[in-house]
């Protein structure tokens, strides 16, 4: 951006500023009879198609720039034609103004700002998970010293309201001010290029920002253009007052009142004659050109472009390596101009190699993809409502009268006593006097206001529930509902806010590890007037004299997310009261603190977050958010430790559980293999009564033990199961050790519970062996 506080060099590691071609020669001093370099052909011919592009542009978009300048109006209220309100006026006919744009414009406005979204920084490789989350503190800092959420609003506000906002964020050289500056710029002062299909901008070639500035200070940016820049407030002298667009900026100047003159000004006591106030019009245009440029391809710093004035690039090159090629890229230059003549142009110095303008949308017109905002889905809409609203009171507040001829003697006094509530007619005998009011008209023309008032909330989405306005919706439920329809329409522009969040919050990310490069105390003030403290790029000088930088944020990228939540305020309401239902039909009450816990990431409590920590100190839990203290890393070592001497004593005690079963069921088989062999003894004898009777007990023996043993290995599986859940869960709050002897207890409950039951099954199955064995022997000794 042009402006006098960033044309200074300001000195330092990473330091850059825009200077003109030529290695700075349009910034050296040059004789008189030398040609500036920015003055060449080459220069002339360069401005030229700058300026051809600028115009074209502004002959493309000037239509829907009028209709988003009356979109901005009919906010205001400024709803009528000038021309038409006179003709209202002059027949005694208010033009009334029943504003329903600018109510359905703040419900979307306002719920923005109810509910910004948040976002973070995250790591492109595993050892720079520290690094990451100090770079999300220090975008937070400079989120708070330029009041980055407050200037989005406002131009989420122009998206709104005329289809397309703007914010800014660049580099200035104010040592009074941060470095890094992020500000909103008026959609009127930008002309983008109108053949770019994409949201951000990204192919698009150029894009325009213009400025009114006094002489004297452009000279002061400028100072080695200051003829230049004479030529141009001369020129500006002759405008005839026919500027369209400008006048916006000029902020009601008149020719005469601007440059001398006829005119004066008027202020306080005295006039003070011919007072001119010379300005100029700057014009900055950040456009792309075909350029062969060095790059790294390889390494963290893949796709950099290679600057040696980028001293933070060039140290951690240097430290990691990379290989530098060239490429012929579409690389970003900036130039500052007049409509006559060039004052600056350069390559811009940002690495990310995007426009320092981000559009927020909200929506585009399919056919050309010109923006427009809600308002004008509904404008006429609203110009009918108002119209139908003057004519209603005009037909409320006149009569017609039919009166025979003679009937009074002055028909002047008979308007003004029938206009008058309680006025006296007096006329003739045998004379008929009838005064009509048009009520039924009047109270059609109101019927259909009301029927525009509710297209125009239909036709943007947004209900009477969504603006809190008593409906034919009786139930909570119902009125959720239709809040929440709400939301769904209005998604799009909220979802652009969204996509131009992130791609503002990369360009913020990318200059603060390109401009941040000197020691710097990040302050953060946190809820509760907690105040959290960082220091980044921090000197340390090493035993053999070098300097060696801790918490370099500069020595690696690292990029820019926005988090995974709904901007609808009633989306988290919903969500929030049913997890809180849920939770309380929880019969575990540790399960229904940790979905409080989750709950309370969706609420718009205040100190939500001291709220969800307090829950967590209840079951245990740790913010997973939060790295881990060397403390916590300690006590989460012993506690898997103790985890895992539990767990191996549970096996343990299972698995000799269960091999005292199987040689129990050894036992009964070889048990049921004897019974057998004398079955087939008793069928060689011809006892073959016996022998079925036999092997029918030795199977059914045969199958009671696999039965059991199954049975058992069954109830040892589940309660091992169980046991590890529990052990698994252990509270680091509580005694680990008392937890671990507790659960090793019920294990050895559990375990002899099991094999209590075993040993009972086995035990009918040994009798009835019993039983059939001494039958057996009986019959074998006769």
């Amino acid at each position: 951006m042009f402006q006098s506080d960033i044309r200074a060099d300001r000195q330092g590691a990473g330091d850059r500023v825009l200077h003109d071609p030529a290695d700075s020669a349009s910034t050296a001093l040059v004789d008189a009879n030398q040609v500036h370099p920015l003055d060449t052909d080459a220069m002339v011919q360069l401005h030229r198609r700058i300026m051809g592009w600028y115009y074209t542009e502004r002959g493309i978009q000037a239509d829907n720039r009028l209709e988003m300048a009356i979109d901005a109006d009919f906010y205001d209220g400024d709803q009528w034609d000038r021309e038409k309100a006179i003709e209202l006026e002059q027949r005694d006919q208010l033009p009334l103004v029943f504003n329903e744009c600018a109510p359905m414009a703040d419900w979307m406005i306002g719920t923005e700002r109810r509910s910004r979204v948040d976002w973070r920084v995250m790591p492109r490789t595993k050892d720079q998970v520290e690094i990451a989350d100090l770079k999300t503190k220090t975008l937070k800092y400079v989120s708070d010293v330029n009041q980055v959420p407050f200037n989005r609003s406002r131009a989420f506000a122009d998206a709104v309201k005329v289809g397309v906002g703007f914010v800014d964020d660049g580099v200035r050289s104010d040592p009074t001010k941060d470095i890094l500056y992020s500000k909103y710029e008026d959609w009127r002062n930008v002309l983008w290029d109108s053949l770019a299909v994409e949201l951000d901008l990204s192919d698009a070639r150029y894009i325009f920002r213009s400025r009114w500035t006094d002489d004297d200070i452009a000279v002061a940016m400028f100072p080695h253009r200051a003829e230049a820049v004479r030529r141009a407030a001369l020129a500006e002298r002759h405008w005839d007052g026919a500027g369209g667009e400008d006048e916006f900026q000029r902020a009601g100047y008149t020719a005469t009142s601007v440059h001398g003159g006829s005119g004066y000004l008027m202020s306080g006591r005295g006039g003070i004659g011919s007072v001119p106030r010379s300005r100029i019009k700057l014009l900055e245009c950040q456009f792309r050109m075909p350029v062969t440029v060095k790059m790294v391809v390889d390494g963290p710093f893949r796709g950099s472009f290679f600057n040696t004035d980028d001293v933070a690039l060039m140290d951690a090159l240097g430290e990691v390596g990379g290989s530098i090629v060239d490429r012929v890229m579409m690389r970003m230059h900036t130039a500052v101009m007049t409509e006559t003549s060039l004052l600056s142009l350069g390559v811009s110095p940002m690495r990310h190699n995007e426009f320092s303008l981000t559009p927020i949308w909200c929506y585009r017109r399919g056919r050309d993809r010109m923006p427009y905002g809600a308002i004008r889905r509904v404008r006429d809409l609203q110009r009918d409502l108002n119209q139908r609203a003057s004519r209603a009171l005009f037909l409320m507040s006149t009569n017609q009268i039919f009166v025979e001829e003679g009937a009074v003697t002055d028909i002047n006094e008979l308007r003004e006593e029938v206009d008058r509530a309680d006025g006296v007619i007096v006329h003739k005998a045998n004379k008929k006097i009838e005064v009509r009011r048009d009520s039924e008209q009047a109270a059609g023309q109101v019927q259909m206001m009301a029927m525009n008032a509710q297209a125009i909330q239909k036709s943007v989405g947004i209900s009477n529930e969504n603006m809190g306005r008593q409906t034919n919706a009786s139930s909570g439920e119902a009125i959720k509902a239709r809040q929440l329809q709400g939301g769904v329409v209005t998604t799009e522009p909220f979802d652009n806010l969204r996509l131009a969040t992130q791609v503002q919050g990369q360009k913020q990310l990318s200059l603060v590890e390109q401009w941040y490069t000197e020691e710097k105390v990040i302050r953060l003030t946190g809820s509760r007037g907690s105040i959290d403290w960082a220091v980044i790029n921090e000197p340390e000088q090493q035993a053999d004299g070098s300097i060696r930088y801790l918490n370099d944020i500069t020595r690696s990228l690292a990029d820019f997310v926005v988090a995974e939540q709904d901007y609808s305020g009633t989306m988290r309401a919903v969500l929030f009261e049913a997890l809180n239902n849920l939770a309380g039909r929880m019969p575990d009450n540790g399960l229904a603190l940790r979905l409080l816990t989750i709950a309370m990431e969706f609420s718009d409590l205040p100190n939500n977050d001291q709220i969800a920590e307090e829950i967590r100190k209840l079951t245990g839990e740790r913010d997973p958010n939060k790295p881990m203290t060397p403390e916590e890393a300690q006590q989460m070592q012993e506690q898997l430790q103790a985890q895992a001497e539990a767990l191996q004593m549970q096996r343990e005690q299972a698995r000799l559980a269960l091999e005292e079963q199987k040689a129990k069921v050894q036992e009964i088989l070889a048990r049921a293999d004897k019974l057998a062999a004398e079955a087939e003894r008793s069928r060689s004898e011809g006892n073959v009564g016996q022998a079925q009777e036999l092997e029918g007990a030795a199977a059914m023996a045969r199958q009671a033990a696999d039965k059991q043993l199954e049975t058992t290995m069954r109830q040892l599986s589940k309660a091992q199961a169980d046991l590890a859940n529990r052990t698994l869960q252990i509270n680091t709050e509580r005694d680990t050790a008392l937890q671990v002897a507790r659960i090793n207890a019920d294990s050895r409950e559990r375990v002899a519970e099991i094999q209590a039951q075993s040993r009972a099954g086995f035990a009918g199955i040994d009798q009835r062996l019993s039983h059939y064995e001494g039958r057996a022997a009986a019959e074998g000794g006769e």
